[in-house]
């Protein structure tokens, strides 16, 4: 029996759907992609906040209930933070890093984003520049900034690098975690649902399960302001357009630790 795929039908998500397709199929499963569309694809004009966390992944999880699927694979950093949904299973984490996507030779005068937590790096890292509120898929947003809707973009690395995205008309800066802290497993391809165990990354797991938690007692989930990446030594957070980091070698409580940050 297939495997069935639950993925959203973007080129990004089918992409993960392959990185995943293709991690199930060395361990010997066959794969088919189911494709559904979700509440964050259906409404493409509301900004994220308002749609609410889950905007994304809450229809894969109820047909995994259902049984009409046997995998879900989301972006990581779209499960909505609570702790009830700790239980998934991670791919190898590609670049966690944010890039500032410009076009060469044009000033930067706007930079769009829906998120808060990019938003608030833009203010630190281009104060000249306004902030306007952005929605769509990767190809979307690449094609509004060439024909001048906006002057910047502030995009993940993986996804970039997962659609080898390629213009001599761009350059990109990418951006430090010192400078943008990422959301909580940015750059993590999560699998929900028990096959997922036989390709599950340790190390991808353990710092996804630390940057929920940290993200947890920050009070945000990707739709916020909170920002929080761990890369194996340190921990960095972001909140309220505040950065800070600590070393963190497994000791103490995140909770607590994360809100001693800010």
């Amino acid at each position: 029996m297939k495997l069935r795929l639950g993925t959203r039908g973007s080129r990004l998500a089918l992409a993960q759907a392959g990185e995943a397709a293709r991690a199930l199929s060395a361990c010997g499963y066959e794969t088919e992609q189911v494709v559904v569309h979700t509440r964050g694809d259906d409404d493409r004009a509301s900004p994220l906040s308002a749609l609410g966390r889950g905007a994304f992944t809450d229809v894969l999880a109820r047909m995994l209930e259902r049984g009409e699927i046997d995998v879900a694979v989301h972006s990581a950093k779209d499960l909505p933070t609570d702790v009830a949904h700790d239980g998934f299973f991670c791919l190898p984490r590609a670049d966690a890093r944010d890039v500032l996507l410009t076009v060469k030779g044009r000033a930067v005068c706007t930079v769009g984003t829906g998120s808060p937590r990019r938003a608030a790096a833009i203010a630190a890292l281009l104060p000249q520049a306004s902030v306007m509120p952005i929605r769509g898929n990767v190809d979307t947003r690449i094609r509004k900034l060439l024909d001048g809707e906006v002057d910047a973009l502030i995009l993940a690395a993986a996804g970039l690098e997962r659609l080898a995205v390629c213009d001599a008309r761009l350059q990109m800066r990418v951006l430090s975690p010192a400078e943008c802290v990422p959301a909580a497993c940015q750059g993590i391809i999560a699998l929900e649902g028990a096959p997922g165990e036989a390709v599950h990354d340790a190390a991808a797991g353990r710092a996804a399960r630390i940057e929920r938690a940290c993200q947890r007692a920050l009070g945000g989930g990707c739709t916020g302001g909170a920002g929080s990446y761990f890369d194996g030594i340190w921990l960095y957070a972001q909140s309220e357009g505040k950065i800070a980091r600590i070393r963190y070698t497994g000791e103490g409580d995140i909770a607590a630790l994360a809100r001693g940050l800010i």
